[in-house]
């Protein structure tokens, strides 16, 4: 008797759901979109490469006009000159964009996107055309930009994990950004340098958005110099007696020089991180930072989640004023007298982006928005202590040590603005919460977040202070902008 051979119902089902778990490994593991991003960057940097070739056999070949020194040429098309139709961030005071159409954007002759005449070389133009950012779109800020000044820079923001150390190695000033040329120092310390890249968090309703690297600074726009005074006398720059505004010739920036801006109020934050093209960190994006941060083995001191304490940063009042940062991200203990201990300024987030003065140093304006009491709320309830104290004083997050936030509220729940591991208190270098012991409503209350230079143990990257207006000031609370 002949039989046919075939399988059964049950062993195809079987070897489907083999192959669905083999092709979900291999999409885990390959992770198709990462590859996309690193092919990307790849360009990006090829390009550059070339780029920066050709300026070089440019100049060489006798040719001196390298384009208007404070211009930054950008690469995607528009049609208005000073590329106002592209949403770019603002560009900070005596600076300009300059764009140029389709229709030319390629050119070598001196109208493309880098004004430079490449025909004029003797010896033959060294590119066929200009290149392009794979993207070119401003949404992702991700298009190349040209700044000339007697030398020259050319930069782009690389997108993908495996390339970001390329970007920050690169001896430029923008650490997300790949930079060629010969003058790296080139530009002011406009977006994207001084900024880094932050991964979203579901929890918090955020996507990858940018950040300030460094406490905002006032710069001088006629020399790109950020400012130390007028001081308020604890190294911070005195916002109120001479506003950082582009009426007085300066503007906002991320800069590791300079004393961060304080004497600012929480309304006057917000209004200066727009003047940027941003907005004042939310809470949503800042627990986002300080959860990733919270979960990157190098923030604590014994190497793993959980061990020993996170790093906090300057809190111990030696010295007793604030510190400017430094360019060397290795260099996490600027400034300090504490070498080796809890005082190390600089929190690595999981993507390898550095975040410098998280955690003290001055504290942070904060918005409260979506899991929180919105800014336009005039009261908020307020988390109650232990000890029930109608006064003002620090509560601990966990419960181990008194008097601790023994009632969280609606408008300030624990998972909205403390650490994951809720038995954490100030031991692990996560801050305390000042707050009204009795919880009553308060009116007028903002947040701020992270610490003082002074604060000791209440300072850290959850520490959260309920007792200001919208239109306090001090010299110890200053801010950075988001976008």
């Amino acid at each position: 008797m002949n039989r046919e051979l075939s399988f059964t119902l049950i062993e195809l089902l079987i070897v489907i759901g083999i192959l669905a778990v083999l092709a979900t490994v291999a999409v885990v593991t390959l992770n198709p979109l990462e590859l996309i991003k690193q092919s990307r960057d790849s360009n990006r940097m090829a390009d550059l490469a070339t780029l920066n070739k050709a300026l070089a056999v440019y100049q060489s070949s006798g040719q001196t006009n390298l384009g208007t020194v404070n211009t930054i040429y950008v690469s995607i098309p528009s049609n208005q000159t000073n590329c106002s139709d592209l949403g770019l961030p603002t560009p900070p005071y005596g600076w300009t964009y300059v764009c140029v159409t389709s229709s030319t954007l390629r050119n070598i002759n001196g109208t493309g996107w880098i004004p430079l005449n490449f025909t004029l070389v003797s010896y033959g133009a060294p590119l066929e055309k200009l290149p392009v950012d794979p993207i070119n779109a401003t949404s992702t800020y991700n298009y190349y930009e040209y700044i000339p000044g007697g030398s020259w820079k050319v930069l782009a923001v690389l997108e993908s994990d495996k390339y970001q150390s390329k970007a920050r190695l690169d001896g430029g000033t923008a650490s997300q950004a790949f930079e060629a040329g010969t003058d790296m120092s080139l530009g002011s310390p406009v977006f994207p340098s001084g900024w880094v890249k932050v991964p979203g968090n579901g929890a918090f309703g955020t996507s990858d958005f940018w950040v300030m690297k460094y406490d905002a600074k006032c710069v001088q726009g006629s020399n790109n110099t950020p400012l130390n005074s007028p001081d308020s006398g604890y190294h911070t720059y005195y916002d109120s007696s001479a506003p950082c505004t582009s009426a007085n010739g300066k503007y906002i920036a991320s800069t590791p020089d300079g004393y961060p801006i304080t004497y600012i109020s929480h309304n006057t934050a917000l209004t200066y991180c727009q003047s940027l093209g941003a907005h004042l960190l939310t809470n949503d994006e800042y627990m986002t930072i300080a959860r990733n941060a919270e979960q990157v083995s190098g923030n604590w001191s014994g190497g793993a989640l959980g061990s020993g304490y996170m790093y906090s940063g300057h809190n111990d009042n030696v010295p007793a004023y604030a510190l400017t940062a430094d360019l060397n991200d290795s260099n996490g203990y600027a400034g300090e007298t504490n070498q080796g201990g809890n005082q190390r300024r600089t929190l690595t987030l999981s993507n390898g982006s550095v975040v410098w003065d998280f955690a003290g140093n001055v504290w942070q304006h904060v918005q409260r928005s979506v899991n929180n009491a919105g800014d336009l709320t005039t009261t908020m309830a307020l988390p109650a202590r232990s000890d029930g104290a109608a006064n003002w004083n620090w509560g601990q997050y966990g419960s181990s040590l008194t008097p601790y936030i023994s009632a969280w509220s609606a408008d300030v729940a624990q998972a909205n603005v403390g650490p994951s591991n809720t038995s954490w208190n100030s031991n692990q270098g996560v801050g305390r919460v000042y707050t009204y012991g009795t919880g009553a409503n308060q009116g007028t209350t903002v947040f701020f977040r992270g610490g003082l230079w002074s604060d000791g143990s209440v300072a850290g990257a959850f520490a959260l202070n309920l007792v200001w207006g919208a239109a306090s000031a001090s010299s110890g609370v200053g801010f950075r902008c988001a976008r």
